[in-house]
């Protein structure tokens, strides 16, 4: 067990100080260009390949020891890689929005019917009134992935940020998790820690290639711990979890369709932006992951605050919007009076 923790530790840490390296050899590097890539100097997009290419690892290895009931292992690295792949080739080439939401939605079904305890079955937000998906299960179970492969994806704007919520998220699910699963979490963990100094640092960023991978690796182990859970993770604590990311990116693609944008078009109008512009230094990271992590930890450990949290959480963000919206009509008239 300790020779484990120490190889996939080293990995990782020889991954992020190899960066520039990596970096260069795989053709993802991201230049500045004084707009939405604003960051002081060339920055490797290698961090996502730091902590996956160890953890697919792990879980091939997992995948074998289990034998046939291990099989969310096998899942868990053809996904993780699949979607590093995708990331990556994104990060060196670009991939149209339309092409990678195809093999985005392809991927994620082949993998729910790859492991069936990747489905979910019904939605009971509200037990004493659930509803059964029947065959619009499977459909909605994609969606629901890649929906927030992409809220993720979106959120990756600070950095830290995306790290961090992993982070939390990851920890959330050890109070949930089948014993067989405890391991892998442990190394995310141990992973994402790893990573995250030498992400403030601007030593590397996550890169596409990251925020795909990690986006489907926690939805997928969302899934099955709420569906092996026998019933002991709610729901709604789920949702509580992923409030903030998920809330916001809606938000966004609703004000670009508002203002006759696409949705999948690039702007500075998310939560971490906004945060941006009215404060300075660490705190946007602050707020923006004791908003959405703190409460998630309170409710794993404690389901039955739940709804009081999601009720908090839900004002805070309201709040945030209202603190910083001064900003964003400010920054709107500089750029286009026509639109505020």
């Amino acid at each position: 067990m300790m020779f484990s923790v120490v190889w996939f530790g080293l990995s990782v840490i020889t991954c992020c100080s190899l960066a520039g390296p990596i970096g260069r050899i795989l053709g993802v590097i991201d230049y500045p260009d004084g707009g939405r890539h604003s960051h002081a100097r060339p920055t490797p997009l290698v961090g996502g390949i730091a902590l996956m290419v160890p953890l697919f690892l792990v879980a091939l290895a997992e995948a074998v020891w289990y034998g046939p009931s291990g099989r969310i292992f096998l899942v868990l690295a053809i996904g993780s890689f699949g979607f590093l792949l995708l990331g990556w080739y994104d990060d060196r080439d670009h991939v149209p929005p339309t092409v990678r939401l195809l093999i985005s939605v392809s991927l994620c079904g082949a993998l729910v019917l790859l492991q069936p305890d990747l489905i979910l079955t019904e939605l009971d937000l509200a037990p004493e009134h659930a509803v059964r998906l029947g065959m619009i299960a499977v459909p909605f179970t994609i969606i629901c992935l890649v929906g927030l492969q992409n809220s993720i994806n979106m959120a990756d704007g600070m950095n830290g940020l995306v790290i961090g919520l992993a982070a939390f998220w990851t920890g959330c699910l050890m109070f949930y998790a089948p014993d067989q699963l405890q391991l892998y979490l442990r190394f995310m963990l141990l992973g994402l820690l790893i990573l995250l100094p030498f992400n403030l640092r601007d030593s590397l960023f996550l890169g596409d290639a990251g925020s795909y991978s990690i986006g489907a690796t926690i939805g997928l182990l969302m899934i099955y711990c709420f569906n092996v859970a026998d019933g002991r993770l709610p729901m709604l604590t789920v949702v509580l979890w992923l409030f903030v990311p998920v809330a916001d990116t809606l938000r966004v693609m609703a004000t670009r369709l508002k203002h006759d944008r696409s949705p999948m078009r690039g702007d500075k109008n998310h939560l971490h932006h906004r945060l941006k512009r009215r404060w300075d230094g660490a705190q946007p990271l602050v707020i923006y992951l004791g908003l959405a992590g703190v409460p998630s930890l309170v409710a794993a450990v404690w389901p039955t605050t739940t709804e009081l949290m999601l009720t908090l959480v839900a004002a805070g963000y309201g709040g945030i919007l209202w603190l910083t919206r001064s900003e964003v009509v400010a920054t709107r008239a500089r750029s286009n009076p026509g639109l505020v």
